[in-house]
């Protein structure tokens, strides 16, 4: 009888277990979120998944295509996280100023480590192999969908083109995350919100003249 339960636990926790996909992800994720990427090998990682070699090249192909898929899915739940932050918010300037705001919660939970798109971008300054320019340009994908919502929520406002003024904007978020990131406290994303705020404060230009 205590067997019998013993294998219904047994098949019970197995069936609950995520799958291995599910695993290495999580498992890449948490890695190269606190450590950095090309610092971790490939060994570590499924060590830390539990999961086979031949399980992740099956799934991934590759160590580069797990990068990418694990840079893909923080864009995801970046924007899923922004929509829901954003969902009640009627004005503009609220929706812009969720950016930084998500900085600012965020940085400490994860120990200053700045911007995960920014730091894996970083961290292939000249990718020369198909697996390296996939994960630029995932990180690459995130800053378009930023700069594209931010820019259609801006024109809307000024009544024209704001391209530059979201250009302007991520200078800011991207200086505020790299002080926080250096003196270890949120004090410059709330400087970079600060000038953003202000910017957005300002009259439209007028090019009716």
């Amino acid at each position: 009888m205590a067997s019998g339960t013993a294998k219904k636990k047994t098949t019970s926790r197995r069936r609950n277990r995520p799958s291995p996909r599910q695993r290495l992800l999580a498992s890449a994720t948490n890695l190269f979120t606190t450590e950095g990427i090309r610092v971790i090998g490939i060994d570590r990682i499924l060590r830390e998944a539990d999961v086979a070699k031949a399980s992740l090249y099956s799934l991934f192909g590759s160590k580069d295509a797990l990068v990418a898929a694990y840079i893909q899915e923080l864009d995801e739940e970046y924007r899923a996280e922004w929509a829901e932050r954003t969902t009640d918010m009627a004005d503009v300037d609220g929706k812009v100023l969720a950016f930084f705001d998500m900085a600012i919660d965020k940085e400490p939970e994860q120990n200053f480590r700045g911007s995960h798109f920014l730091n894996a971008a970083n961290e292939y300054p000249k990718p020369d192999t198909d697996g390296e320019r996939a994960i630029v340009a995932a990180c690459l994908e995130h800053r378009k969908w930023m700069h594209t919502t931010m820019t259609a929520l801006l024109s809307e406002k000024n009544g024209y083109p704001s391209g530059t003024q979201s250009d302007q904007l991520l200078i800011f978020l991207d200086g505020g995350q790299a002080g926080a990131r250096l003196l270890r406290e949120v004090g410059p994303l709330k400087t970079g919100r600060d000038l953003a705020r202000q910017m957005l404060a300002e009259p439209p230009a007028d090019y009716s003249i």
